[in-house]
């Protein structure tokens, strides 16, 4: 991992996020970019008011990114660049990925909540849908120590990349006692299909450097089930991978909000795989 890219938008989530992402450069040795975009003010009424200058906008906004960027460098001692562009920031967040040639996408999480949009944040989670790079959601109060437990949720529909695979390597570092945890929770009675059968059956060779373990569980509601299993199994972070006819898609698709009540606080890793 080269390359990280950190979406700022000042807050008190983004500000730790860019403190992990910061942790996470060091342990990689990768270039850090902070990215802050922002949306022109539009009036409202008629009522004259003074309108700021994009200019001063701008100028503003690369002083507030600047300051940001010199307390990452003097803390933990890596190179932190800067960009400030004006654009919806979810579009300029994926766009500029592309252009930094990001390898890894970080944003904070807003707190938690039984909603997806609601539990990440209305951008973090729109980054999600558009990205075709991975995104570490992190919540506020998330210090990075290393990932010692990984949670794994899979439905086995499908099989983890080597690139996906590559990235959560990087990310949980050399450690020796690294643990992933391979969740998967059926409803009551169901038994897997012969596409998840074959899913984990590849899926366990690509694994064979990492020590795992298969956590089967049983619930009415698969989000509530990883709920549970998370509370009873604190980890490090909580990977899934966004496939393009996965349970992930699923999640996302449809006229409803899916619910995500397993309201976790740790990391969210998303691997990209559509």
């Amino acid at each position: 991992m080269k390359s990280i890219l950190v979406a700022t938008d000042f807050s008190a989530p983004s500000r730790a996020a860019a403190q992990y992402a910061a942790a996470l450069a060091k342990l990689n040795g990768a270039t850090l970019t902070l990215l802050h975009a922002y949306l022109l003010p539009t009036p409202v009424s008629e009522v004259p008011y003074v309108m700021v200058s994009v200019e001063e906008l701008q100028k503003d906004n690369e002083k507030l990114v600047g300051e940001l960027a010199v307390t990452l460098q003097q803390q933990f001692g890596i190179e932190v660049k800067t960009l400030v562009t004006i654009g919806l920031p979810a579009d300029e967040v994926v766009f500029q990925s592309g252009e930094t040639g990001a390898d890894l996408i970080v944003a904070g999480m807003r707190g938690v909540t039984n909603t997806l949009d609601k539990l990440i944040g209305s951008t973090t989670a729109a980054i999600l849908r558009k990205s075709t790079l991975p995104v570490l959601v992190v919540p506020e109060q998330s210090v990075y120590g290393g990932w010692k437990q990984i949670a794994y949720a899979t439905d086995f529909s499908y099989s983890m990349n080597l690139r996906c695979l590559k990235m959560l390597r990087e990310l949980a570092g050399k450690q020796s006692d690294i643990k992933l945890n391979i969740v998967h929770v059926q409803r009551p009675g169901e038994i897997l299909t012969a596409e998840q059968i074959a899913g984990k059956v590849r899926l366990d060779p690509m694994l064979e450097e990492i020590p795992h373990k298969y956590v089967d569980l049983e619930h009415v509601s698969v989000e509530e089930g990883l709920k549970r299993f998370l509370h009873d199994n604190p980890c490090d972070a909580l990977v899934m991978v966004a496939h393009k006819h996965s349970w992930w898609e699923r999640l996302f698709s449809g006229s409803h909000t899916r619910e995500m009540v397993y309201q976790s606080e740790i990391p969210l890793l998303v691997l990209q795989d559509k």
